[in-house]
């Protein structure tokens, strides 16, 4: 679709889009990203997924044509994907305002907190980001990249000890200073020197 315009890259957006939608796939919209340079192509982003959600709300359906009704998780991920695309335009207030619809929807799916808390990173609020990733976290405490991200937010909102105490969580009784190493951490130690570093006005 790199090279594709107008018609021929919508039809082509559709056939990609519409069968991973379907499927459940939350990474679909980051493939998606390297258009939001382009304003054309955001336009046409935009005219489909909001012709997917007019028929949702319709008649369950993403188009006209189509037989059968979607499962609820469709309309789920469809408001994650335009909560993601205004992100892309920094729109914070229009991905807010879908990405809360998709939280209404369903409560206790991990992604919404993280893709809220990116939102709110964006736009400025830095101790609600990390009050987000830390819901996301206790949804799934056994998952050690979530984990690790919600320790990184802290830091960047001056909560450094609650970071340090996050981190820590998956490491054994060696000990934080031993561990941090051991499992290939030191991106934490960079943020933690950063922030340090430049008192407070990590970015």
């Amino acid at each position: 679709m790199k090279w594709l315009d107008g018609e021929e890259f919508s039809q082509n957006l559709n056939k990609f889009i519409k069968p991973l939608l379907i499927k459940g796939a939350p990474s679909v919209i980051q493939d998606l990203k390297e258009f939001y340079g382009n304003a054309e192509k955001v336009a046409l982003i935009e005219k489909l997924l909001f012709s997917y959600l007019e028929q949702m709300n319709a008649s369950s359906i993403l188009e006209k044509d189509d037989k059968d009704e979607q499962d609820p998780t469709v309309l789920l991920w469809l408001l994650y994907f335009i909560s993601h695309h205004y992100l892309f335009k920094k729109d914070v207030e229009n991905a807010l305002k879908y990405v809360n619809q998709a939280i209404e929807h369903t409560p206790t799916l991990i992604d919404l907190y993280t893709l809220k808390g990116k939102i709110m990173q964006v736009a400025g609020n830095r101790t609600e980001a990390a009050r987000l990733f830390e819901e996301a976290r206790v949804l799934d405490t056994a998952d050690r990249a979530l984990n690790a991200i919600a320790a990184c937010y802290q830091v960047k909102a001056n909560q450094i000890q609650k970071g340090e105490d996050t981190i820590a969580i998956f490491f054994k009784d060696c000990g934080y200073d031993q561990n941090i190493h051991d499992n290939q951490c030191l991106w934490f130690e960079q943020v933690c020197g950063s922030y340090h570093f430049k008192q407070g006005e990590y970015r």
